[in-house]
């Protein structure tokens, strides 16, 4: 009996150690958007609060930009609703305030996808992730959506300042 409470001590202890080590930096996502089997690594993470929700016409939506590349210095992120600029690769997902995903975009090297707005599709999924004040950050899902041109994916975890 006393190896196995000693055994699930060490157990918990490591996985105390490595829960820092999962953690994500500032402005960073760790995670990936699959078009077609395509892999893209999202790399930087962008949130945007109080951004408007076309289903009810409110400033509710938080909105989460994850990208391969770092967004230009002088990009304004308030005016990013479906498509980055330039040749960057990401997903842009609008959460609303009971953290359900309303809006979903998605640009890649062959084109760009808008899913529109949306209630109650069990598709895309959001966790958030307890930070700092003045930070939004979680894990982001979806399951595969097939559309007239592509299949997409995507899962990865972020941390941003929420601006």
């Amino acid at each position: 009996m006393r190896q196995v409470a000693g055994a699930l001590v060490a157990v918990l202890l490591l996985l105390l150690v490595a829960l820092p080590a999962v953690a994500v930096d500032l402005g960073r996502a760790e995670g990936t958007l699959t078009i077609d089997g395509t892999k893209i690594p999202l790399n930087y993470a962008y949130a945007i609060g109080r951004q408007k929700n076309l289903l009810t016409d409110r400033k509710e939506m938080t909105r989460v930009i994850l990208t391969d590349k770092a967004l230009p210095a002088d990009a304004k992120l308030a005016d990013l609703d479906d498509n980055l600029p330039g040749d960057l690769n990401g997903v842009i997902i609008s959460i609303d305030k009971q953290g359900h995903v309303g809006h979903v975009a998605v640009q890649h090297p062959k084109g760009n996808y808008d899913g529109g707005y949306f209630e109650g599709l069990p598709d895309y999924e959001f966790k958030p992730h307890k930070g700092e004040s003045g930070t939004f950050g979680g894990t982001v899902s979806s399951l595969r959506v097939k559309t007239n041109t592509m299949t997409f994916s995507y899962d990865a975890t972020f941390v941003a300042a929420l601006r």
